[in-house]
């Protein structure tokens, strides 16, 4: 087999991947406990927990011939880490399945109003199958840019998203449809401009006590979400904040009743309650609780 056939494009066989359980879910393979006593790992008392992303420590598997093979028929995810970003651009469809919005379009303007051109040529392009509310799109897996950006949607267009983590190129319903000729090049600079910086989290104060370092990332992901706004994807953020705490609850490090008080409390202060009410704000949460615990 030579480069050309493999399922994830070369450019990119320096990320890690998480193996998914079957085409068109995203749910990571399932393991047996063996897989964890092999590894030398504890196995997880909950069985939700035997899939590939927990044996991987939640930090994927690097490329192997026999992980793209699985990659082909099934799926799995790729983690760029920080080697490798996507940019992710939607298209929302209207009500009768027309195309409302289309943001690989919104990025070609957006190119074009600072004075560049949106092209293939140094990047990936994969297009993606859509679902049920977004239509086909495109992933375009660019190299790391030179400094930190913020992932998430775009402030211009929030159907363009950069994100460290997607669909691995060749899964199952993704198309390759253009790979670099040389190495892969970096997230272009007025993109990485538009992106902007990360936003500034601000670290708390060192506490005494075992669950210091705890409690620490816990005030981090207060101090990060309480400053969203509407617009941000706060649904989102809030979810990504409960998965967070998630995994420090179930590693003994937390307790789930202060983490779901201190995640309501920052729901509250981004205006999140106000415009959608306590009781989707707590079902956010509990969401992110279970899949974290899933996952």
């Amino acid at each position: 087999m030579n480069a050309c056939d493999w399922s994830v494009p070369a450019a990119l066989h320096g990320a890690r991947l998480v193996p998914r359980q079957q085409p068109g879910s995203r749910v990571p393979m399932r393991v047996t406990p063996g897989a964890f006593k092999a590894a030398g790992l504890p196995v997880p008392e909950d069985r939700r927990q035997w899939n590939s992303y927990q044996l991987s420590r939640r930090c994927g598997f690097p490329w192997t011939p026999a992980i793209d093979a699985h990659v082909g028929r099934r799926g799995g995810e790729l983690l760029g880490v920080s080697g490798f970003v996507c940019v992710d651009c939607d298209t929302s469809l209207a009500i009768d399945g027309s195309v409302w919005l289309d943001g690989f379009r919104r990025l070609a303007d957006l190119a074009a109003e600072s004075g560049n051109v949106l092209d293939f040529a140094g990047c990936i392009a994969v297009r993606t199958p859509g679902n049920g509310t977004h239509g086909q799109g495109w992933h375009l897996w660019f190299g790391a840019p030179d400094r930190p950006v913020r992932l998430g949607p775009l402030a211009r267009c929030p159907l363009i998203e950069i994100k460290n983590r997607a669909t691995a190129p060749g899964s199952p319903g993704y198309e390759v449809r253009s790979v670099p000729d040389a190495s892969l090049a970096r997230l272009p600079a007025w993109l990485a401009e538009l992106a902007g910086a990360p936003r500034p989290v601000v670290a708390a104060e060192r506490r005494k006590g075992s669950g210091a370092p705890a409690w620490r990332r816990l005030e981090g992901i207060f101090d990060f979400l309480r400053e969203l706004r509407d617009g941000d994807q706060r649904n989102r953020w809030i979810h990504w904040g409960a998965c967070r705490c998630a995994e420090m609850i179930a590693a003994g490090e937390l307790d789930a009743v202060a983490a779901e008080r201190v995640l309501l409390a920052a729901a509250q202060d981004n205006g999140y309650v106000a415009d959608h009410g306590a009781a989707a704000a707590l079902a956010t949460i509990r969401s992110g609780f279970r899949t974290a615990v899933a996952a």
